[in-house]
C-alpha cells in the first residue's frame, strides 16, 4: 500500500496461498457496513478471489479480548462474501503495524500473537529493492504531492496564459519530444524545474495526443524517471493543468502496483479539474481493483503513437535544418 494503515480495514486476497492483491478502506460507520460489503464484492469477484484475510487496524475496544473492535463489520463481511463463494479464512485485529504490536483473531480467541518487525519482512525487502518507500501514514504519503506555494502557482498560471496567447498552434511531435527530453534529464538535473520549463511542460501535456502518448513511457526503462517528473509537475503546475501530470502519476504508480500513490495522485487531479475524463476512468479502475498488469498492457498500445509522434518531430526538425 505504500504506507502503514490506521483506522482501516485491509483485505488480503489469496491465490495459491500467496497474497495476490491488497485493498484498504477507511473503517465505515455502523450504518455503512452493508454498503462496504457490497462495494468489496465486485472487485473481489472480478479478481477471481476465493479466499481472503481481513485485518482491522484501529485502537482497542472497552471489552477486550472478549469483544474485539468492529466485530459486526467482520461478521457482515463474512456473511456477504461467503454468499458469493469467497471465504474469510482469517480475520485479525491489531492496533498498528509497528513491531511488537499485539494481534488477536476474531474467529478464535486462543489465536493471538505479536507483530514481527515489518521492516524485516520479505515484502519490505522486495519493496525496498524496487526503490519503493513505505510511509508512516497515509498523511505522510499525501504530503509528497503537497502543492507549491500559492504565489508560485499563480505566477506560473500567468506565464501559461502568456505562452498560450503569444505562441502558435503547438506541434504534438515536438511537444512529446520536449516531454521525453525532460524525463531523460531528471536523473542529472540538480534543483527544481524553472518556471519556464514547468509552464512549457504543462502546455505540452494539455495536448491529448502528447498526454496519451506519454503513457507509453511506463513500459520503458525511463518509467521511474518519468514518474519522478509527473510527481514534480503535480506539485508545481497550476490548476486545471495539474490534472494531466497527476493522471500520469496515478497511471504509472498503479501499473507497478502502488495503489497508495495512485490514489493520492487521483485526488490531486480531481481537485485540480473536477470531471476530468481520464481521471474518472482511472478512478473507476482503482475502485474496481483493475489488475495492474492490464494497465501495463494498455500502455504498450500507445507505443506506436509515441513513436509516430517522435518520428514526425524528428523529420520536421531535419527539414527545418536542411
Amino acid at each position: 500500500m505504500g504506507f502503514h494503515p490506521a483506522d482501516s480495514l485491509v483485505v488480503l486476497v489469496l491465490k495459491d496461498c500467496v497474497v495476490s492483491m491488497t485493498m484498504r478502506v477507511d473503517l465505515p460507520r455502523p450504518r455503512h457496513r452493508g454498503m462496504l460489503a457490497a462495494q468489496l464484492e465486485a472487485p473481489l469477484l472480478e479478481h477471481g478471489a476465493t479466499d481472503v484475510i481481513l485485518a482491522v487496524v484501529c485502537g482497542p475496544s472497552e471489552h477486550m479480548p472478549e469483544e474485539l473492535p468492529h466485530e459486526p463489520l467482520v461478521s457482515a463481511l463474512m456473511h456477504k462474501l461467503g454468499g458469493v463463494g469467497i471465504e474469510v479464512v482469517e480475520a485479525v485485529w491489531l492496533p498498528s503495524c509497528q513491531k511488537d504490536a499485539p494481534w488477536l483473531c476474531y474467529l478464535d480467541l486462543d489465536c493471538h500473537g505479536t507483530l514481527p518487525d515489518p521492516q524485516l519482512s520479505a515484502v519490505a525487502a522486495a519493496s525496498a529493492h524496487e526503490g519503493n518507500v513505505t510511509f508512516e501514514s497515509r498523511a505522510a504519503l499525501a504530503a509528497i504531492a503537497a502543492l507549491d506555494p500559492p504565489e508560485a502557482l499563480e505566477r506560473r498560471s500567468a506565464l501559461l496564459d502568456e505562452l498560450i496567447t503569444h505562441s502558435g498552434e503547438p506541434d504534438p511531435g515536438t511537444e512529446l519530444r520536449r516531454v521525453r527530453d525532460a524525463i531523460d534529464a531528471v536523473e542529472e538535473r540538480k534543483g527544481p524545474l524553472p518556471d519556464a520549463e514547468i509552464v512549457a511542460l504543462a502546455r505540452a501535456l494539455m495536448i491529448p495526443e502528447v498526454r496519451d502518448a506519454s503513457l507509453a513511457f511506463a513500459t520503458q526503462p525511463r518509467s521511474r524517471l518519468a514518474e519522478r517528473l509527473w510527481l514534480e509537475l503535480t506539485r508545481s503546475c497550476p490548476a486545471p493543468e495539474r490534472a494531466e501530470p497527476a493522471c500520469l502519476l496515478a497511471f504509472y504508480a498503479y501499473q507497478r502496483g502502488d495503489g497508495g500513490i495512485a490514489s493520492i495522485a487521483l485526488e490531486a487531479a480531481e481537485d485540480a479539474c473536477p470531471g476530468h475524463a481520464l481521471t474518472k476512468l482511472l478512478r473507476a479502475a482503482l475502485s474496481a481493483a483493475f489488475p495492474p498488469t492490464e494497465l501495463r498492457a494498455l500502455s504498450t498500445e500507445y507505443l506506436d503513437d509515441a513513436r509516430r509522434l517522435l518520428s514526425t518531430a524528428q523529420s520536421s526538425s531535419g527539414l527545418s535544418q536542411s
